[in-house]
């Protein structure tokens, strides 16, 4: 089949990439296998369509070019919503539950019953789904934020965390300065569970200790680079802050100079604390966890290797750290991942 020039055979295969439609998808791959000379009955078998519905599609691109391609049997369907009932309802999904919807979070049948009592449609839980999507909305789990949590504090510290780095910088002419974050995460015997996979319909077990040993992993990860450092410890005091920190101070390179950004915890305050002089401290806000992406790494560690399992004394619990440390932490690609802190890259100085 001849196929016109309108586009090449890689810009084809560029548009199809970006196509999220799965029927406008399957028309570009007509033209693109035929233009690759393939037989219409040959593209028909891999598409699953007919010969002549292929040929169809080709000549409604030669005569239109990608404008032929577009579905146009029927009549178009009208949005449900109009713009401004569109953004009157996006406005109440991120408000979540309140009072009236007696329920602590909004599922599809309370949407379904908002739509009814606050826009007067009414319609399918499908199409309540189906409206949740098309607006860009998917049910995820929150991360949890303190009560006390304060964002308008939150929105200065990362707006002024620029400056910091910079002021840092300049006494420490001839560095690269490296973002590290600073956290530490009590492991033990109260455990935790996470997902498995099981037959529909039915309710797994898996076990949860509900013992009391346990032990405390301190680390700083650089989610630039992927670095990281830990120490494992049997308690969590300045004392052990300090060896933490001389450690990640052998570890830093002669080039560089370290801005590590950590809570307000006691031992961080401490009086007895020693600072390397490789090592600057920035103090975090108050209650504000989710400014810390290294938290993000005790999730993983937990819901990878840590949960759905029971450990017998405090060796057996620093076994499965070490285990899991050297499985995960020491990859520097996965830990830029897990610890991505996308907040903060502009604050990076090279």
């Amino acid at each position: 089949m001849d196929v016109c020039l309108h586009h090449s055979l890689e810009a084809l295969k560029q548009i199809q990439r970006l196509e999220k439609d799965a029927a406008q998808w399957q028309r570009l791959q007509i033209i693109i296998l035929a233009k690759q000379a393939w037989t219409a009955p040959a593209i028909g078998m891999a598409v699953g369509l007919t010969r002549r519905a292929v040929q169809e599609w080709v000549y409604k691109y030669n005569a239109h070019s990608l404008a032929g391609l577009e579905e146009t049997r029927g009549t178009p369907a009208q949005p449900l919503l109009d713009l401004e009932q569109a953004e009157q309802f996006c406005r109440r999904v991120e408000a979540g539950a309140k009072q009236e919807d007696r329920v602590c979070s909004l599922r599809g049948r309370d949407f379904q019953n908002i739509l009814k009592r606050e826009f007067g449609i009414l319609r399918s839980l499908a199409t309540t789904y189906n409206l949740l999507h098309k607006l860009d909305y998917s049910c995820l789990r929150p991360r949890p934020q303190h009560r006390k949590a304060d964002e308008q504090k939150q929105r200065a510290f990362i707006e002024s965390l620029p400056d910091f780095i910079r002021s840092i910088a300049a006494r420490h002419p001839g560095k690269t300065i490296r973002l590290m974050w600073q956290d530490e995460a009590r492991f033990g015997q109260q455990g935790t569970t996470t997902t498995v996979w099981a037959k529909k319909g039915s309710r797994p077990t898996a076990v949860r200790q509900t013992e009391y040993k346990y032990v405390w992993v301190m680390g700083a990860v650089c989610p630039e680079t992927g670095f990281a450092e830990g120490l494992i410890c049997p308690r969590m005091d300045a004392e052990y802050v300090n060896v933490f920190l001389q450690q990640l101070s052998n570890r830093i390179s002669q080039e560089e100079h370290v801005v590590m950004l950590w809570d307000g915890a006691g031992f961080h305050r401490s009086k007895k604390l020693k600072m390397p002089e490789n090592i600057t401290p920035i103090q975090l806000p108050a209650y504000s966890p989710e400014l810390n992406p290294i938290e993000n790494l005790w999730h993983y560690l937990k819901s990878h290797y840590w949960s759905n399992r029971a450990y017998d004394d405090a060796d057996d619990l620093e076994q499965a750290v070490i285990d899991a440390w050297q499985e995960a932490v020491m990859k520097p690609d996965l830990m830029q991942t897990v610890c991505a802190a996308t907040l903060f890259n502009r604050a990076v100085i090279y």
